[in-house]
């Protein structure tokens, strides 16, 4: 509040993008943290092995609680050759396209948020920056410069507005850039994962 009163009125528009941006983070966190703590190589083995004994309601069991994008692709690729025993290629391919698309539509939910905020807030605390000049010069032209406290509340109010921007907007893109790493390797991982089951099928 100390911050906000100093800055003005567009201290506000910071605090909301810092809420905005620490509700997405954590929600990201959150997410990756109970349906992303897998990789296809920590799950490969249960399900091949299920497949190799002919166990294909069990293999789509281990999948589902698999905890990874890549199992959840993988294990409705599997659905669809059970219940439709089809061996065409291009209709498991599909499928495989159609599911990770979908996954990959999870994966980046409200990332647009944690973008959005990592770009603008610096711009708001830039334009807190011109406002708090023009309020300082708009003081010296009417009060000239015998008052320096009249001009120091202008100037104080362009450098929180700017810290305050800055202090929001770095660790936001951090973590943003942080978040879209951990996708690119996820859907990289589901490709792989993609890849190997489509030529398990065609062996």
């Amino acid at each position: 509040m100390y911050w906000i009163e100093k800055g003005g009125v567009l201290m506000y528009f910071i605090a909301v993008m810092s809420i905005l941006g620490t509700t997405v983070i954590i929600e990201r966190m959150i997410y990756f943290f109970l349906s992303e703590r897998n990789k296809f190589d920590d799950i490969r083995d249960g399900f091949q092995k299920c497949l190799e004994n002919k166990d294909v309601d069990g293999a789509i069991k281990f999948l589902e609680n698999s905890k990874s994008a890549s199992g959840r692709v993988i294990e409705e690729v599997i659905s669809l050759w059970a219940e439709t025993k089809t061996t065409n290629l291009t209709t498991l391919e599909e499928k495989a396209r159609e599911s990770a698309l979908s996954e990959i539509t999870r994966l980046e939910k409200n990332m647009w948020i944690l973008s959005m905020v990592a770009h603008v807030t610096p711009l708001i605390g830039l334009l807190g920056t011109v406002t708090g000049m023009i309020k300082a010069f708009q003081a010296v032209a009417i009060h000239g410069t015998g008052d320096a406290a009249v001009l120091a509340e202008g100037i104080s109010e362009a450098l929180f507005t700017t810290a305050g921007g800055l202090f929001v907007a770095i660790p936001a893109m951090i973590i943003y850039n942080y978040y879209n790493k951990k996708i690119d390797n996820i859907i990289n991982d589901m490709e792989k994962a993609s890849t190997e089951v489509i030529n398990y099928f065609r062996r």
